[in-house]
C-alpha cells in the first residue's frame, strides 16, 4: 500500500472513531431548543429554561443549577449519568443529552466510502478576493444561518472542464475548508453536502482530494445544526470519493433507514 492510501485508510479509521465515540454525535438522545418556560426533557431529569445566555434547571436529581454559555460557545458536563451538552446556537440555547447506551450509537459499525480513486485528487489554485469577506450559509435547522470567512475560491480542472469552490479560512492553518455538492448529493451521498480539506503547498497551490470528503453529523441525526454547503459549491459531475449515505439516522420517530 502506497503512502496516500495508507493516509486514506487512516482517515477512514479516524472518522470511525469520531462517530463511535461514546459522548458523540451519535450519542445524542434529543435536541430542545430552551425558552423562558421551563420545560421538561426526555432523557434527562428537571425543568428547563433559559434567561438570557444562561441555562436553568430545577427538579432535576441534582437539585437546581444554572450555567451561563457565552454566544457561539457549548459546554458538555456529568449529568445524571450521562453527558449532557449545552450550547448557543443562533441566539438561542439549547440542551442535548449525550447517552452511551444509545441506539443510534450502538447501531454505528463504520462509516461507508468509495473505495479510493486518484482521478479525485486535484491541485487548486487560490483566486483571492479583494480581501477576506464573511460568506454567510443556511443550516439543516430552518431559519438558522452560519457565517465563515473565505479569502476566495479554489479553481480546478476536472475532466477537462474548469471548477470553482467558495473556500474558508481553518483555524490556525493554511489549509482551507470547502463544504460541496455534487450529483451524487441526496443519492449516493448525504442531501445537504459533504466537508474536505484543501491542504496549502508550498509553492502556494492546493491539494484538493475528494477521497476525503466527509460527512457532516447531520446525516446520521436529526439533533444537529450543520450548515449546508454555499449555493455555488454544486459540482456537476459524481463526485464518487469519500464518504457515502449513511444507512440509518436517528429521528425524533426513532432511528430510520435513509437507503432505497
Amino acid at each position: 500500500m502506497n503512502n496516500i492510501l495508507q493516509t486514506w485508510s487512516d482517515w477512514v479509521d479516524s472518522r470511525n472513531k469520531v462517530f463511535s465515540n461514546p459522548s458523540g454525535f451519535l450519542s445524542i438522545t434529543n435536541l430542545v431548543w430552551l425558552t423562558d418556560e421551563p420545560q421538561e426533557i426526555q432523557g434527562v431529569s428537571g425543568s428547563w429554561w433559559a434567561t438570557g445566555d444562561t441555562v436553568h434547571v430545577r427538579g432535576s436529581k441534582a437539585g437546581e443549577h444554572a450555567w451561563t454559555i457565552e454566544p457561539r460557545s457549548e459546554m458538555t458536563f456529568d449529568f445524571d449519568g450521562i453527558k449532557v451538552e449545552l450550547a448557543s446556537r443562533a441566539g438561542q440555547l439549547v440542551v442535548r443529552p449525550r447517552d452511551p447506551n444509545s441506539p443510534m450509537l450502538k447501531s454505528f459499525e463504520s462509516v461507508l466510502t468509495f473505495d479510493y480513486d486518484e482521478t479525485f485528487r486535484v491541485m487548486a489554485q487560490l483566486e483571492k478576493s479583494s480581501a477576506p469577506s464573511e460568506v454567510v450559509v443556511g443550516s439543516v435547522v430552518e431559519g438558522m444561518t452560519h457565517a465563515y470567512v473565505s479569502p476566495g475560491a479554489l479553481v480546478f480542472e476536472f475532466d477537462r472542464k474548469q471548477y470553482k469552490l467558495t473556500a474558508f479560512d481553518k483555524a490556525g492553518s493554511d489549509d482551507l475548508t470547502v463544504y460541496f455538492k455534487d450529483a451524487t448529493s441526496g443519492a449516493i451521498t448525504y442531501g445537504t453536502g459533504r466537508s474536505v480539506t484543501a491542504y496549502a503547498q508550498s509553492d502556494g497551490s492546493f491539494v484538493l482530494d475528494f477521497n476525503f470528503a466527509g460527512n457532516f453529523p447531520c446525516s446520521y441525526t436529526d439533533f444537529a445544526t450543520c450548515p449546508v454547503a454555499p449555493f455555488e459549491n454544486k459540482l456537476d459531475f459524481l463526485v464518487t470519493a469519500g464518504e457515502k449515505k449513511p444507512i440509518y439516522r436517528v429521528t425524533v420517530d426513532g432511528i430510520k433507514s435513509q437507503v432505497a
